[in-house]
């Protein structure tokens, strides 16, 4: 299992969006966390296995850990 690291900006709904409509189609499985307007966070998923969903989050924490050790983590502006 290999992986990549994308920051979707400026308009980063859009972004999102535009970034699945092209990739659609080789999308196999899916975890995504949104933190809401109201504090809330949404977890949603598919995938074949529990044990596949814990290492995506897993290769996920260590993607952001070392974009941050790096100094290549870009942080949202408000």
């Amino acid at each position: 299992m290999s992986g990549s690291v994308e920051r979707i900006y400026p308009e980063s709904k859009t972004g999102v969006i535009n970034w699945i409509e092209q990739n659609f189609h080789e999308i196999d499985e899916f975890i995504c966390i949104f933190q809401m307007k109201d504090g809330t966070t949404t977890f949603v998923y598919d995938t074949y296995s529990y044990r596949g969903a814990l290492g995506s989050l897993e290769m996920s924490k260590e993607s952001l850990s070392e974009l941050a050790r790096n100094g290549e983590f870009i942080t949202k502006e408000r």
